[in-house]
């Protein structure tokens, strides 16, 4: 069946006709709704029907609308994922205004450069430590209102001409004014997402409400949402990938949980979670928690569910190969391969078949991983936690996209196979070409080279920023996306890196650093690594390790705070890092010798978003750990031309 003869996929595109914005979407959806539960949040103390949402939204912008709040002006919204957030980002829609979106912790600097670069008329900000660490910066702008989403009475108001709202406050303006309709289409903005910086300044994303709304029909085929299902919100709201879930969910009627990093573990459970969005990094420590525990309650269950993973493994790749289509040009080989493959199947097939109704069975429900689907985005996932999943039987798709696509671009669907490897095909509207990185011609299935994307979800532009536009979206409509991958015959997505993190030797060879870093971090002892090699006649790497390692190594916590290179003083470290490196590489197929790391040093400092390594996204800032570590990668290089 495909996407468009889906009844449910049909009926948001019916609902969709002559919408002028999100807000009225949105509303205009859970009108069959309103008894239902909206959002829980018990970190904040938040409870809501979908009845009490729209009320409270509704007021909201009443109240914003009072305080001057006009069309087409920008409103600062510096937050962490809560309850209460949707309601601030709704109104400040439905007054036709554009939200700035960062979380409550990012850098002052960050968050003081957004406020000026957006011309933000207004500030809406998590709470009163959040405006106690932004109070001097706020005062540089002739603001019409800052409001707190929650508290107040402890804020420090001395010395701080701009007024200061609480949440109930503005209720209270909205309940005593009536909101005057403001006129809208969904070609125009409704809110800007400053990207991660990962190099050079953090440009704005302006997206419109036409870019959302048609992430809500692509979106739905991995979804699969119902107004009866239990979801839970865990990442970055100013995340892309996290606010378009939350629309979609909310317009499907479902009941949003909010939780925390650290509680995130017991809530699923608590709240019988049916589906879900996710990071990979929830997926490897879910996955590392899993072995972690086995191995320290009974290392014989460790060893018998270790094996019983890897025997699944091997029986889905020899069932995927059984289960080839053959066309009259396959070879006897060929044939003798399936048939190989068919025998190999049948004989592992008891003993996973066994492992799925007992052990793999028991783990889920024990973990709260029997939901019926989760989408993993927002960067890459490891084949190891793919193959892990796909064994013990749990549905994760996966999806890619960009801020500026807001963000979905492709999406394995829940009805088709699960292509692992790939990043699924393009949603529904969306378009994605191969093309040549030097000529840009099109080229054709199986050919790597730069992803582009067009359709209505991808941007208009960088706010006052014509040049970035203009290097990235060309006249007809086309993103350059920057990352390279290729097509399937089926038109799925397979990703292999980024074109401008390719690193190029001096012999002309282009190094894809992302696959190679992937299969190094499969090690324990290794946190962070980041390969180098710009220029030179082979790659090495910066190598952060784990605890773990440092303690194997014996190396004392005050050598830790030195900021010094640990290799130096600790030839037992290095060793180790070097065996595990060699161990890593030498499991990852198809390496060609030009790609294995030769040298690498071991830094005593991770790669942080405090120390500027990181953006807010969490991804490697490249381009400022090679100026941080210029002195380093040098006298790495000069030790392979002496021959160490």
């Amino acid at each position: 069946m495909t996407l468009v003869e889906d009844r449910d996929l049909c009926e948001i595109l019916r609902q969709l006709e002559g919408v002028k914005g999100m807000v009225d979407y949105l509303e205009k959806c859970d009108q069959d709704y309103m008894d239902n539960m909206a959002i829980t949040d018990m970190y904040s103390g938040i409870k809501m029907t979908y009845r009490e949402l729209w009320n409270d939204v509704n007021l909201f912008a009443s109240g914003l609308q009072s305080l001057g709040l006009k069309k087409g002006e920008f409103v600062a919204l510096y937050s962490e994922n809560n309850g209460r957030w949707c309601v601030m980002d709704l109104a400040i829609m439905k007054c036709g205004a554009i939200d700035v979106l960062r979380g409550a912790n990012a850098p002052v600097v960050e968050l003081d450069y957004i406020l000026n670069h957006s011309d933000a008329v207004g500030a809406i900000i998590q709470d009163e430590q959040t405006f106690g660490k932004l109070k001097e910066v706020l005062k540089k702008y002739k603001l019409k209102f800052v409001a707190l989403m929650f508290g107040k009475e402890k804020a420090d108001l001395s010395d701080f001409e701009i007024p200061v709202y609480s949440y109930e406050e503005i209720l209270e303006i909205g309940k005593k004014n009536e909101f005057q309709y403001v006129d809208m289409n969904v070609e125009e903005p409704c809110t800007m997402i400053y990207t991660s910086g990962t190099t050079g300044e953090p440009k704005g994303v302006l997206l419109t409400h036409k870019n959302f709304l048609w992430q809500l029909p692509g979106v739905h085929c991995g979804f699969m949402g119902k107004s009866t299902d239990n979801t839970i919100q865990l990442l970055p709201i100013w995340h892309s990938y996290e606010r378009i879930g939350q629309y979609y969910y909310l317009t499907r009627g479902s009941h949003l949980h909010f939780t925390t990093v650290s509680a995130f573990k017991k809530d699923i459970l608590r709240y019988k979670i049916d589906t879900m969005m996710s990071v990979p990094r929830i997926w490897e420590a879910f996955r590392l928690g899993i072995y972690q525990k086995l191995k320290q309650s009974s290392p014989i269950m460790y060893y018998i569910f270790d094996a019983a993973v890897k025997n699944s493994i091997t029986y889905k790749i020899h069932k995927m190969y059984a289960e080839r289509r053959l066309t009259n040009k396959q070879t006897s080989y060929k044939r003798l391969s399936r048939l190989y493959h068919a025998l190999a199947r049948s004989f592992r097939k008891p003993i996973h078949a066994l492992c799925m109704r007992t052990i793999y069975k028991s783990l889920k429900q024990k973990i709260g991983l029997n939901m019926r689907t989760s989408i993993s985005g927002g960067g890459a996932i490891s084949m190891k936690d793919e193959l892990f999943y796909d064994a013990i039987g749990f549905n994760l798709r996966i999806g890619y996209g960009l801020t500026e696509t807001a963000p979905v671009l492709t999406l394995r669907s829940s009805k088709d196979p699960n292509f692992l490897g790939s990043a699924g095909t393009p949603i529904f509207g969306t378009e994605i070409k191969i093309v040549d990185v030097e000529t840009k011609e099109e080229l054709p299935p199986f050919t790597k080279g730069l992803v582009m994307a067009r359709g209505p979800q991808v941007m208009n532009g960088y706010y006052k920023n014509p040049e970035a536009t203009k290097a990235v979206l060309s006249e007809d409509g086309w993103f350059n996306t920057g990352d390279l991958g290729w097509l399937t015959g089926n038109n799925n997505l397979v990703l292999v890196g980024r074109a401008k993190e390719t690193i190029v030797l001096s012999s002309g060879e282009n190094v894809e650093p992302i696959p190679i870093e992937e299969a190094i971090l499969g090690s324990p002892y290794i946190d962070q690594i980041v390969l180098v090699g710009q220029d030179k006649s082979s790659i090495g790497a910066l190598v952060v390790p784990s605890q773990k390692a440092l303690e194997k190594c014996g190396v004392l916590a005050k050598e830790l705070k030195s900021g010094k290179n640990l290799e130096i003083k600790n030839p037992a470290l290095h060793e180790l890092i070097k065996k595990e490196i060699s161990s890593y590489i030498k499991n990852k197929r198809g390496l060609k010798p030009f790609e294995k790391v030769k040298q690498f040093e071991v830094l005593s400092d991770s790669f942080s978003v405090d120390n500027g390594m990181m953006a807010q996204s969490l991804k490697i800032k490249r381009n400022n750990v090679f100026e941080k570590y210029k002195d380093v990668i040098s006298k790495m290089f000069d030790k392979e031309k002496v021959g160490k």
